[in-house]
């Protein structure tokens, strides 16, 4: 798995994949993110042996099989690669179309956004049929729920692919059958802020400290 982003999603997602048995490379432009990200997956590593949610022999192990990389050219034998950039899509198509002249065809491409649509971006891939949302929530191991969205694209076989791979990791799949700027969580969530919010402007409830 090459995870691309060492922000806090690209964190958490590859040390859930380190966790369930994946080698994982997190990869980022800036050696800065990078070396905050070792600290940070370690800190989480800790505080899940601390909760015995993890043995120290597991921590040990998952982060064994992670390493940090600037080079992009270490992604060419990914067989799944995992974007956590910002939310700006011209950026994503940038990130999609550099790493599709470095991976193997065989490398399954997904984001892990939460307010755009895949297909904003799947012809950059290079791959769109190999491509689609795969939308983590945080904390990972805690969330245990991820989104996965096809474009009109995306074929079958990828979304079986990662519908499976999501139970391999510990995670349950909430496939959607088309896309959907909300997704599914974050969708019900704005229901139940705009609801809490039409409360209090009525009157019917209030907020206190």
């Amino acid at each position: 798995v090459f995870v691309i982003g060492a922000g806090t999603m690209g964190q958490q997602i590859a040390l859930q994949c380190a966790m369930h048995g994946c080698d994982v490379s997190g990869y980022d432009v800036s050696p800065g993110a990078l070396q905050s990200a070792r600290a940070r997956i370690q800190e989480y590593a800790a505080r899940l042996v601390g909760e015995k949610r993890l043995t120290d022999e597991a921590s040990v192990a998952a982060l064994a099989r992670l390493r940090f990389t600037g080079r992009p050219e270490d992604a060419a034998n990914a067989d799944l690669l995992s974007e956590s950039v910002p939310e700006d899509p011209e950026l994503k198509a940038r990130v999609f179309a550099q790493f599709n002249a470095i991976c193997p065809p065989r490398a399954i491409f997904t984001t892990d956004t939460s307010t755009l649509v895949p297909s904003m971006f799947a012809a950059a891939t290079g791959r769109p049929a190999q491509f689609a949302a795969f939308h983590f929530h945080q904390y990972v191991w805690e969330a245990n729920l991820v989104d996965v969205m096809p474009h009109p694209g995306t074929s079958a076989a990828t979304v079986r692919l990662l519908t499976a791979f999501a139970r391999r990791i510990g995670q349950v799949p909430l496939v959607l059958k088309r896309e959907s700027p909300g997704y599914v969580v974050n969708a019900i969530l704005g229901a139940i802020n705009e609801k809490a919010f039409t409360l209090v402007r009525d009157g019917v409830a209030s907020v206190e400290d």
